[in-house]
C-alpha cells in the first residue's frame, strides 16, 4: 500500500473525530471543565493524526531527513499527552498537584527519547532513503504508553469518588483495547489500527458521559418535581391548621408546636426521614376535626354542658373523615381519630390500650399533652416546667406511654438545665 493510499486511510479518525468536536461544542449542558478536557483529547488525536499523514507523504517529495525526524518527534510527543488528556477525564474532580505532575513526566521521557533522533540513533533513524528504522530505545513511546494505560486503569479505580462502578468497568475496557491496538500496530506493523480504536473509544466515552448527564438531567427533574409537590402539600397542611388554630385564639400556633415537638421525639427514638415526615404531617392535622365544632363551644370560658363535651369529642371522628381519603398519605388520619386515646385504654374515640394504639399516635399525645400544659389557654396561665414534669410523670403508663414519657422529660431536663 503507497504512503497516498495510508494518507487516506488514516483521515478517517479525523472525520470521527470532527463530528465528536462538533457535538462537544453544541452540547449545553456538559460541564466547561469536563468538555474542556475532551476538546483537549480530541485537539491532540487530531494533531497527530495529521503529522502522521504528513510523515507518510513526505518520503515521496523532496524534504530533508530533519524534517521527517521533526514530524515523527513530534508525532511520538502528542501520543503520550493524549492519554494524559484520557487520565484526566479519568480524574477530573482532582486539582492536586502531587497526582497530576508525576504523571506528566513518561510523557517528558517520550519527549527526549523522541528529540534524541536530532543528535543520536539511539532511539530511531531515517536512513539516506528516508526509510524509517528502530534503535535501542525505539520502544519508548510505546512503552510509555503502557504506562499511561495502565496508570488510567488503576486511577479510575483509586478515585471512586469521581468514577462509579460502570465507568471503572468502562475505563478498564477502554485500556485492553488501547493496549491491543498498540501492541497490533508495534509488532504487526499495522499503523492505522491505534488512531481508528483510540478515536471509536473516545467517541464511545463521550457517549457515556451524554447517558449520564441524561439520566442525571431526568433525576433532577424527578426531584425538584417531588420538592415541589411536597412543598405544596406542606403549605396546604400549614393553612389547613392555621385555619383550625384561628378558632380559638388561645392555641394559635398550636398545631405548629405539636407537630415540632412530635417529630423531635422521633428523631429522638432513631425514626427515619419518612417517619419524621409523616409525624410531622399528623401532628400538623391532629385537631383538624375543630373545623366541625362550633366556635362558641371552642372559646367557651365556663365548663361544657354532656352535650357541648361530647361535641367537641366528635372531633375526632370528623377529623378522620376529613383526612382518611387522602390516598398519598394513608395513615394521615390516625393523629386526627386517636390523639385521646390513653395508654391505659380509658380514652375516646375506640378505648385503644397500649400497642393497639399507633406509635405515632403515642408520640403525638405526648407532644400534645406538653404543649396544652406550656400554652397559655382561656381558663389558666401556662404551668411552670417543674410542674409539667410533674405531670408528665404521674401520666407515664395511664395516659401515655411511658417511654415516650421519659423522652419528653429528658427534653425538658435539657432544657432547664
Amino acid at each position: 500500500m503507497s504512503g497516498i493510499d495510508l494518507f487516506t486511510l488514516n483521515f478517517f479518525p479525523v472525520i470521527g473525530i470532527g463530528f465528536l468536536i462538533i457535538f462537544l461544542w453544541k452540547n449545553s449542558n456538559m460541564e466547561k471543565k469536563l468538555k474542556r478536557l475532551f476538546y483537549n483529547l480530541a485537539v491532540f488525536i487530531v494533531i497527530e493524526d495529521i503529522l502522521y499523514n504528513i510523515e507518510l507523504i513526505l518520503p515521496y517529495t523532496d524534504c530533508s531527513r530533519e524534517l521527517m525526524t521533526l514530524v515523527t518527534a513530534l508525532g511520538y510527543v502528542l501520543r503520550p499527552l493524549l492519554l494524559y488528556s484520557f487520565i484526566m477525564i479519568v480524574i477530573r474532580q482532582d486539582n492536586r498537584k502531587r497526582i497530576r505532575l508525576p504523571l506528566l513526566l513518561p510523557s517528558v521521557v517520550c519527549a527526549l527519547s523522541s528529540f534524541s533522533a536530532f543528535f543520536t540513533d539511539i532511539a530511531y533513524y531515517y536512513d539516506d532513503m528516508k526509510v524509517f528504522h528502530r534503535g535501542a530505545l525505539g520502544w519508548t513511546p510505546h512503552v510509555v504508553m503502557i504506562v499511561y494505560l495502565v496508570a488510567m486503569t488503576v486511577l479510575s479505580f483509586t478515585h471512586k469518588s469521581q468514577t462509579n462502578k460502570f465507568e471503572r468497568t468502562l475505563v478498564l475496557e477502554i485500556t485492553m483495547i488501547l493496549i491491543v491496538a498498540a501492541f497490533a500496530e508495534s509488532v504487526f506493523g499495522n499503523i492505522y489500527v491505534l488512531r481508528t480504536a483510540t478515536t471509536a473509544v473516545l467517541i464511545f466515552y463521550y457517549m457515556f458521559f451524554q447517558s449520564q448527564l441524561y439520566k442525571d438531567e431526568i433525576i433532577e427533574e424527578q426531584k425538584r418535581k417531588i420538592e415541589m409537590e411536597a412543598n405544596f402539600s406542606l403549605q396546604i397542611v400549614k393553612t389547613l391548621a392555621e385555619t383550625v388554630d384561628a378558632k380559638d385564639p388561645y392555641t394559635k400556633g398550636h398545631s405548629y408546636r405539636v407537630a415540632e415537638y412530635s417529630r423531635e421525639i422521633a428523631r429522638r427514638m432513631g425514626k427515619d426521614e419518612a417517619f419524621l415526615r409523616r409525624i410531622y404531617y399528623m401532628g400538623m392535622l391532629h385537631d383538624v376535626g375543630k373545623i366541625g365544632v362550633s366556635d362558641n363551644i371552642i372559646n367557651k370560658k365556663d365548663g361544657l354542658t354532656i352535650d357541648e363535651y361530647e361535641s367537641v369529642k366528635s372531633h375526632t371522628v370528623i377529623g378522620e373523615e376529613v383526612l382518611r381519603h387522602i390516598t398519598a398519605m394513608p395513615e394521615l388520619y390516625y393523629g386526627a381519630r386517636w390523639h385521646h386515646e390513653r395508654f391505659d385504654g380509658r380514652g375516646y374515640p375506640d378505648g385503644l390500650k397500649g400497642d393497639e394504639i399507633p406509635i405515632e399516635v403515642r408520640i403525638i399525645s405526648v407532644a400534645d399533652m406538653f404543649d396544652a400544659m406550656t400554652s397559655t389557654r382561656s381558663y389558666r396561665d401556662p404551668l411552670p416546667m417543674n410542674e409539667v414534669r410533674t405531670e408528665l410523670e404521674n401520666a407515664r403508663g395511664t395516659q401515655v406511654d411511658p417511654e415516650i414519657a421519659d423522652i419528653m422529660m429528658k427534653m425538658i431536663d435539657e432544657a432547664i438545665s
